[in-house]
């Protein structure tokens, strides 16, 4: 994507007083004007360019909650022409140390220094294989000779992909795919230059390294707040929306789902009338707990337009296909025999099956194709392979030595091979699920989001927190979820998960293990990961609260 302007470019065009806003914990805001983030970002550019010799080819990796310390320095590194490696910041009680996190990620991304706050520096001193500095020791050094201003060319984010542990894999985003790609979601949400976009998200993840950057880079009134403060109290994200009058925001189906049952716990105070376009995405879409957010929210004044199921991936550098801001998104009910069979078959209004949501269109110069497993395409209505072309799709996996990852990304005429499956219909997508973790039991095609949210809604069971898999010497199914109930009502709770099950899905699990609150493996950006799950429950690993199985 050469033809795009750089990230540096972009930001350079916009009005220099535009605001740039963080809430802390408490809400309390703290800003900077577009003109004084340039300002800091050349004087950090500077510092990197002088102490560290960073420049186009470098990657700097950076470590930290949210802050305008480290947008400041995300935009720097930009300036020196190198690109950014965000460290997730780990979980609470993960098993891994933070330092041992930081180095698997330093060596996979064969970066140059570690940025960081100046409590976390003084812990990675020694600890990681690079030098590591802080925040302000880069913005207070005065600004030398800039450097040459980077080209959309020019690699920007490079962006490690959801569960990358033991054996690191990354795309390289250029800063030409970051700024078209987040312009094609503004574009769908018809944002103009004096509206306001709200985020919570970790810029470790690239949904929200992305959209962040790219408002703020488009000249959008941009208000943020760490991770953290949201996780605490996810209130405080719709307390944003409402005080702000933000008309965008973005986050996965859990967080929706969290405010919906926020919101209904609520009697007024909110006025989210001003929401024009909020985008879920990143994670499969619970067309029930979308529809209870949704519902709940138009009593708080969000029009009935605003929510946009989404669906993207790294590969294609963010967002594939986009809910539109003058539309009403659509959910489907099929058939759960003719799914099994490979087939979207609607039922009768009123009829029972599995319910999905349309994930929308595809951005502006992309095409989806749903194909079968040789990549010839199928017709609407067919479940397949999701495969994708466009300006946003890398070329291949990002290796430290430059030579191509051994799984090719593309088929024969070029298509990004997702992974996922899904269906159209009338020029929607719909997703289905990763194929990898398709459960096949009997012959019958089983999809573990069915199991996993049809236990979510079953009271007693933790919200976002279920995971449901095969073992990999049977056809067994089993379904783990966190509860914080133990003894006899734990155990009557895993009968009723499996009685459930049975009677809706027409499926009983070999076992449902209900284990402790927060025991779950999930990624740092906390996705699912079922084949750890699985590996865990084999080993008997898991912190059990009861079983199905008497044997266990």
């Amino acid at each position: 994507m050469t033809d795009q302007p750089s990230i540096v470019e972009r930001l350079a065009a916009q009005p220099h007083d535009r605001p740039l806003i963080f809430l802390d914990d408490h809400l309390r805001p703290t800003s900077l004007t577009l003109g004084e983030l340039r300002a800091r970002a050349e004087t950090v550019a500077g510092a990197l360019r002088r102490r560290y010799g960073v420049g186009p080819g470098h990657r700097v990796c950076v470590l930290g909650r949210t802050s305008l310390d480290l947008i400041t320095t995300l935009f720097g590194i930009w300036r020196a022409g190198a690109a950014v490696t965000v460290l997730p910041v780990p979980r609470a009680g993960g098993a891994a140390e933070p330092h041992d996190l930081a180095e698997r990620r330093v060596t996979a991304a064969q970066g140059t220094v570690v940025v960081t706050d100046a409590e976390t520096a003084s812990a990675l001193v020694g600890k990681v294989s690079v030098p590591v500095t802080d925040f302000p020791s880069l913005a207070c050094n005065a600004p030398g000779t800039p450097p040459a201003l980077p080209s959309g060319a020019d690699t920007a984010l490079l962006q490690f992909t959801s569960g990358t542990t033991a054996l690191p894999r990354a795309v390289a985003v250029t800063q030409g795919q970051l700024t078209a790609n987040s312009h094609e979601v503004f574009a769908a949400g018809g944002l103009t230059p004096h509206d306001t976009f709200v985020s919570w998200l970790p810029l470790f993840h690239d949904m929200g390294m992305i959209l962040l950057t790219g408002a703020i880079a488009h000249g959008y009134t941009t208000c943020t707040m760490a991770t953290q403060t949201f996780s605490a109290r996810p209130g405080a994200w719709l307390e944003a929306i409402a005080a702000f009058r933000a008309a965008a925001t973005v986050a996965p189906n859990f967080a929706y789902a969290l405010a919906g049952h926020y919101l209904s716990l609520r009697r007024g105070g909110y006025d989210l009338s001003s929401l024009r376009f909020a985008v879920n995405g990143a994670e499969p879409i619970d067309a029930d707990a979308l529809h209870r957010f949704t519902t709940t929210a138009l009593r708080y004044g969000m029009p009935r337009t605003a929510m946009s199921p989404s669906y993207g991936l790294a590969e294609a550098t963010l967002a594939v296909t986009m809910g539109r801001h003058d539309e009403t998104y659509k959910s489907v009910t099929v058939d759960r025999g003719a799914l099994e069979e490979g087939v979207a078959q609607e039922v009768a209004p009123g009829g029972s099956g599995r319910t999905f949501v349309d994930c929308g269109t595809p951005v502006a110069n992309t095409t989806v194709t749903i194909t079968d497993d040789g990549g010839t395409p199928l017709p609407d209505g067919r479940i397949g392979s999701i495969r994708v072309q466009g300006p946003g799709v890398v070329d291949q996996y990002w290796t430290p030595d430059g030579s191509p990852h051994p799984v090719p990304l593309r088929d024969d005429p070029g298509r990004l091979v997702t992974g996922d499956l899904g269906f159209r219909l009338n020029g929607r997508l719909y997703v289905c699920g990763r194929q990898k973790d398709m459960i096949i039991v009997a012959g019958r095609n089983l999809y573990p989001e069915d199991f996993e949210f049809t236990t979510e809604r079953i009271p007693g069971i933790r919200l976002g927190n279920v995971m449901a898999f095969s073992l990999r010497a049977s056809e067994n199914m089993i379904v783990v979820a966190e509860t914080s109930l133990t003894g006899p009502p734990a155990q009557q709770l895993a009968h009723t998960v499996r009685e459930t099950l049975s009677q809706e899905l027409s499926y009983a699990p070999h076992d449902v293990v209900l284990v402790s609150p927060k025991t779950l493996p999930k990624t740092t950006s906390g996705k699912r990961q079922r084949g750890l799950c699985r590996t865990q429950y084999e080993a008997n690993l898991l912190s059990v609260r009861a079983s199905t199985l008497a044997t266990r």
